[in-house]
């Protein structure tokens, strides 16, 4: 994400993301103090088991939202920790009795369910993306693919065939896949005899895509003279197959999926720089998921109904909140597999448990359960007005003035928390907006 959105997204509203009851809905967080819980008068009713009537209290104090436990029967839960008062932050997550939310930036006037997409499913993390491939698609740009292994990439690039509207079919080759010796002969086609073992022609992988798209995954592992020869075939959209003379005319979109960006592979001698120039036409990266938590329930769910053949069993909610808390080291792939698993194990029990899940997700939710002491929140509001001057002062080149108004505090606080940082800088602002209003380099 460019610095520029994520300046924009930290401009946007505070909201809880509800994951359970029907429907799911999105709270958003204004005013000063907010009551949550199941009496009809709650400022945010939260109407699940478990759930007090008066649960739990939310306080703005400056930017920073907070959260009290009003001596609720089953407690508030933050990120899988019992709590009597915490500040609250972007991606945490809130467990009232049995119900779960997400704490988020979000647009109000923009739509945030998951989308469906060429038999994938596109959590709200990546509505903005999927918006920017319904623009990409209907080009001919060759585009880029970037993101970790199992992050989805291949469905990003099917969501892109299918956007396109092209009449041939989606084509995917794993180039870590071809054998060395016979890359060329299985990329570009090639006629009955052409080389030892060849007892019949072959079309290829680029024009199996005809008409169509081809993903080639992996990109890098494609031998070097092997990409000279991809060069020229995409310069002059014509393929000229092993042990042929003629060039056959080519109509095919190539899209590439790569780990790390062109740039890094071109400097690390794995990809032509003449070749990386000719696919770059546009790229996307796609976060991992551990980025985008607010994707993991429905992914969750999306996956569960698939592997149950659409009658999947009832998920007790402390799974649902080890799985939104778990990093997920191999992204997307990790979680349909862990689903899978579960379905496949447990999935003829009327409920799915945190107990059903190995110990690599994390603590009990017994060894937990006693309630922590309040949390200083003065000291979390003031590392988190630090963190956001911070940022603030990089974007606006170190103009505290500026700044302090980006990270809605006042100018005299920002110089305050600078002394913090910084002991030897002034405390005081300047006595006048001419005197020289920038921060110490930080």
């Amino acid at each position: 994400m460019l610095d520029n959105e994520q300046g924009d997204r930290r401009r946007l509203p505070l909201a809880i993301r509800w994951l359970t009851g029907k429907p799911e809905t999105v709270d958003l967080l204004s005013g000063t103090s907010l009551v949550l819980g199941r009496a009809p008068e709650a400022a945010i009713r939260v109407d699940s088991g478990g759930v007090s009537r008066r649960h739990a209290q939310l306080e703005r104090q400056g930017p920073l939202f907070a959260i009290r436990d009003l001596d609720s029967r089953n407690g508030t839960f933050l990120n899988g920790r019992r709590i009597a008062h915490a500040a609250l932050s972007e991606s945490d997550v809130l467990r009232l009795g049995d119900a779960i939310g997400l704490v988020e930036r979000v647009d109000p006037e923009q739509p945030s369910a998951p989308i469906e997409l060429g038999g994938a499913l596109f959590g709200p993390s990546l509505r903005g993306l999927v918006e920017k491939l319904e623009r990409a698609a209907r080009s001919d740009l060759s585009i880029v693919v970037v993101g970790e292994t199992g992050v989805g990439k291949e469905c990003v690039a099917r969501a892109i065939h299918l956007l396109s509207e092209r009449s041939g079919a989606f084509h995917a080759l794993n180039c870590g896949a071809l054998p060395s010796g016979l890359a060329e002969a299985e990329l570009f086609g090639y006629r009955k005899g052409a080389f030892t073992g060849a007892d019949r022609a072959a079309l290829g992988h680029l024009r199996a895509a005809e008409g169509g798209t081809l993903l080639l995954d992996e990109l890098p592992e494609l031998p070097l003279a092997v990409q000279a020869k991809l060069l020229r075939v995409l310069q002059e959209r014509q393929v000229t197959p092993l042990g042929e003379t003629t060039p056959v005319r080519l109509d095919v979109r190539v899209l590439s999926a790569c780990q790390t960006n062109l740039e890094e592979l071109v400097q690390a001698k794995r990809l032509r720089q003449d070749l990386a120039a000719r696919l770059n036409g546009l790229s996307f990266t796609v976060p991992p998921l551990r980025e985008r938590r607010a994707d993991v329930g429905y992914l969750f769910g999306y996956f569960l109904r698939k592997a149950a053949g659409g009658r999947p069993p009832a998920v007790d909610v402390r799974l649902l909140e080890r799985l939104l808390l778990f990093p997920w080291p191999d992204n997307v792939r990790q979680l349909e597999l862990r689903t899978q698993q579960l379905v496949v194990m447990h999935g003829h029990e009327p409920l799915l448990t945190q107990s059903m899940l190995p110990d690599v997700f994390g603590r009990s939710e017994q060894e937990r359960s006693a309630p922590e002491g309040p949390r200083i929140v003065a000291a979390d509001r003031n590392e988190h007005d630090l963190r956001a001057l911070e940022q603030a002062l990089r974007e606006s080149e170190g103009n505290v003035s500026r700044a302090s108004a980006q990270a809605g505090i006042s100018r005299q606080r920002a110089y305050r928390l600078l002394s913090t940082r910084l002991p030897a800088a002034s405390a005081e602002p300047p006595e006048s907006d001419e005197d020289e209003d920038r921060a110490p380099r930080l």
